[in-house]
């Protein structure tokens, strides 16, 4: 049985921007001591979990309009939560919401480790608890995401401003067809799978295969980041163009490492076999 093995970048294009990502029946987090709380108030208002902060407004008839942000924050990047004027709550990697709200009638809702508040990248559904001094617990397990609003792309060049001032200080450094690390995968093509662009050495690959002596199982492992999700496809003949997936689905990283997984298919003269990346959630 002959082996080939590929490594493909997956190139999605941004979607335009949605006034709110959050489910229009999975919308309300509850509060012992505040009641419900809304995430989408009405269709155009509402919360807005993006690729890297959270922006818009929730609302409890207790405490009223609660901010998650500006969508804007000083650095470009992410919110640094040191000042009045940029805070809000940040979308790290692993889905994790970390950072603060704010109620002009109950003042700061933190969201943080000790109650875990995060975003499953592979199903949009919220986890955990955000903490208020004024209103104690929300439980967020009854609100799901559709979808991350995808960054801001001023320059137009397929990759989202914040990982490119993230990874290289500004905007002008990295190119939808540049190779600033000569590495031989653009710019843009080193965005999708959250590989460093100045450093060559690091990269989407595989780094380990096996196979049963049937041909009827096989393992794969390869780099991964915990900001995106894979999935592995196979094919038995490259000139038919039609790559399947391997049965695993999308498949949530297990760590900045190293993700592996093993399947099940049947027996074939050869097989192809690559792993894609995509971005959590963007629509």
């Amino acid at each position: 049985m002959k082996l080939r093995i590929f490594t493909l970048l997956l190139t999605t294009a941004s979607a335009a921007l949605a006034q709110s990502t959050i489910n229009t029946t999975d919308h309300f987090a509850y509060g012992a001591n505040v009641g419900w709380c809304d995430f989408r108030p009405s269709a155009g208002v509402g919360a807005v979990l993006g690729e890297y902060v959270c922006s818009g407004s929730l609302y409890a008839a207790n405490i009223g309009w609660i901010s998650l942000g500006s969508g804007a924050p000083a650095n470009q990047v992410q919110y640094k939560n040191k000042s009045a004027t940029d805070y809000g709550v940040n979308l790290l990697p692993g889905g994790l919401l970390r950072g603060y709200a704010y109620s002009a009638n109950v003042g700061w809702i933190a969201f943080e480790s000790t109650g875990n508040p995060r975003v499953d990248l592979t199903t949009g559904q919220l986890l955990g608890y955000a903490y208020g001094a004024n209103i104690g617990w929300l439980d967020l397990a009854a609100v799901r995401t559709d979808s991350l609003q995808p960054g801001a792309d001023t320059d137009g060049d397929g990759i989202a401003d914040a990982w490119e001032i993230a990874h290289a200080g500004n905007l002008a450094a990295l190119t939808a067809t540049g190779d600033a690390d000569g590495d031989g995968i653009s710019d843009r093509d080193e965005y999708f799978p959250d590989t460093h662009p100045l450093l060559a050495q690091d990269a989407l690959r595989i780094t380990e295969f096996g196979q049963s002596g049937s041909g009827f199982v096989a393992t794969l492992k390869w780099t991964s980041r915990s900001t995106r999700n894979y999935r592995i496809e196979v094919i038995d003949n490259l000139a038919s163009g039609l790559w399947v997936d391997s049965g695993l689905g999308t498949i949530p990283a297990d760590g900045d490492t190293e993700t592996g997984r093993g399947f099940n298919g049947a027996p074939s003269p050869q097989r192809f076999y690559r792993v894609r990346a995509m971005r959590p959630l963007i629509p």
